[in-house]
């Protein structure tokens, strides 16, 4: 059974009855009820993004579970994994034109598919970089499909004009439900020896299905997961995830990666949450998983029979388009909020 090495100092410190004369201002007591087990980096509390305690251990459990090679927390979402991950491409292409004594670039680009979060446009802005946008084969911008040979023929002609991007930046799954196909474009990055970053915002779960369909299972080198989208996790809760086979200039420099951008005073009620969802994910998760992902899919059947079309593929999304089945997008939204 995996432990909970954050949650149990939490409690074991509420237990002791000590004079809270630190921060928060509360001391533990409000009208919340929360407080008692609202924190900040006390003696024993460890320090996110300089873990050696039990934030190391717990990141530590985390990593077994999605089968990284190093899975660190953040309190402040994937918003923030995602400034991290364009900070270490861009590190790790400078160490790699050192290294090879190439001159210094002017400018460095970020290959991205035109759906990203409005979050990859301003860490771009922040650290400088340009981005040059994938655009879909079909013109749909919101489900922006990329294939394999439009990639490889995209860091082609990069390499030919002897500006290779810092990474490869895709949304999957995306804001509709629809997922790239990730094996396949990892290969496609890899030939070219460029890592593949993935905002798997919306698809932490996708670990705990059969087969495991996670970024990181299917070759990205780097990857962020809201927690609190698809897991029983606070809101903020997310994790960055790094594969065994990424450049080891990510593992080193993660952490500072994310201090460089994140608040210091992070949230211990949502570490506690980051903390006790390993277990859970460890036992119960899995098989509950297993028998929803299986219910949504026959409720998908039942509506497309009742004349209602879907969008995407993603096991734990279920997208409508509206118009097609009579209904604005804001009518059908505003009848299903009135019938609870």
């Amino acid at each position: 059974m995996t432990r909970t090495p954050i949650c149990d100092f939490v409690r074991e410190y509420i237990k002791t009855g000590a004079v809270r004369a630190h921060m928060p201002a509360h001391k533990g007591a409000g009208p919340i009820g929360a407080e008692p087990l609202d924190i900040t980096e006390i003696a024993g509390a460890d320090e996110l993004y300089r873990a050696e305690g039990i934030i190391r251990e717990s990141e530590e459990n985390a990593a077994r579970l999605f089968g990284t090679g190093r899975t660190l927390y953040s309190t402040e979402g994937s918003s923030l994994a995602i400034r991290a991950m364009l900070y270490l491409a861009l590190l790790n292409a400078k160490s790699e034109a050192r290294a090879a004594h190439r001159p210094k670039a002017r400018r460095y680009t970020v290959l991205a598919a035109r759906n990203a979060h409005k979050t990859l446009a301003s860490a771009c802005a922040l650290l400088d970089l340009d981005i040059e946008w994938l655009l879909p084969n079909g013109g749909d911008l919101l489900a922006c499909r990329v294939g394999a040979r439009q990639l490889d023929e995209a860091l082609t002609r990069a390499g030919a004009e002897g500006k290779p991007p810092v990474a490869v930046y895709l949304t999957s799954p995306d804001y509709l439900g629809n997922e790239q196909n990730i094996r396949e474009l990892a290969l496609a990055c890899h030939w070219h020896g460029v890592p593949l970053a993935v905002d798997n915002a919306h698809g932490a779960y996708l670990r705990f299905l059969k087969p495991n369909l996670h970024p990181i299972a299917l070759g990205a080198d780097i990857c962020c997961d809201s927690a609190h989208k698809t897991l029983p996790c606070l809101t903020g809760a997310a994790y960055l995830h790094i594969s065994k086979f990424a450049p080891s200039l990510f593992k080193e420099n993660a952490e500072r990666a994310l201090a460089l951008f994140a608040s210091t005073s992070p949230s211990y009620l949502i570490l506690q949450s980051l903390d006790a969802a390993n277990a859970y994910l460890e036992t119960e998760f899995p098989e509950k998983l297993a028998a929803f992902a299986e219910k949504l899919a026959a409720l998908k059947q039942r509506l497309i029979a009742a004349g209602f079309e879907t969008v995407g593929n993603e096991e734990l999304k279920l997208t409508l388009a509206a118009k097609r089945c009579g209904y604005t997008g804001r009518a059908l939204a505003g009848y299903l909020r009135e019938n609870g």
